[in-house]
């Protein structure tokens, strides 16, 4: 994988790619082919996961149109954890050319997964913001970014079950704004359990909104 990133170069090859990655890199992308509508989890045929059919998610629908896997996941991984922030361009890239058009049709507001401060001030960005501003502007939505808050500092949730997520992450975020009657998008850009995105979408539920959609890059 290139360094750094280098204007119309693709970030894996430095192959000419106008959107930050080639064409012969696109194909080594993992489309998965049967997610649940529900969660986006990867399936072998289309229809609910068993987890979606034991107990509905806070969200009403999800997409997460890649799968974490090569070369997808080192490039997340040198954006969220390598100090490599302008990889935030070609991975917004990725993420406007392969989400679906419904995941966004109708939608008032977009909210990225926040960052507690702590965090945010170590990393020096929010790497589900940037995803989401640039997928805002491509496609005329309103990036809404104070309504919801971070207010717990939360440990890793790397290497974490379900039900540990859960706990780790419970009371984890506030939404201050009144959302009565939006339908409001939540965006990361990985979905491991969902359950990040899960605990927001509670949150969002609870301040009004109407519909709540999530939207991740990636899918682990």
């Amino acid at each position: 994988m290139a360094d750094g990133c280098v204007p119309d170069r693709c970030v894996l090859c430095l192959a000419p790619a106008a959107m930050g990655i080639c064409a012969d890199c696109a194909e080594d992308l993992v489309v998965p082919a049967s997610p649940c509508p529900t969660c986006a989890q990867p399936l072998p045929a289309a229809g609910l996961c068993p987890s979606c059919q034991r107990a509905a998610p806070a969200f009403d629908a999800a997409w997460a149109p890649l799968a974490y896997a090569w070369p997808l996941d080192r490039l997340l991984l040198s954006y969220k954890a390598g100090g490599r922030p302008q990889l935030a361009r070609p991975l917004a890239g990725l993420f406007m050319r392969y989400l679906d058009p419904a995941a966004t049709r109708a939608v008032d507001r977009v909210i990225p997964v926040p960052l507690h401060d702590g965090r945010l001030a170590r990393r020096g960005f929010n790497q589900a913001e940037r995803l989401a501003r640039g997928l805002c502007r491509a496609r005329g939505l309103e990036l809404d970014t104070r309504s919801a808050r971070r207010v717990l500092a939360t440990p890793s949730q790397q290497g974490l079950g379900r039900s540990a997520r859960r706990a780790n992450l419970r009371k984890a975020f506030r939404v201050d704004a009144d959302l009565s009657g939006l339908r409001v998008l939540l965006v990361d850009d990985v979905m491991t359990t969902g359950t990040t995105l899960e605990m927001l979408a509670r949150e969002v539920r609870r301040a009004g909104a109407i519909w709540v959609g999530a939207a991740a890059l990636a899918r682990a």
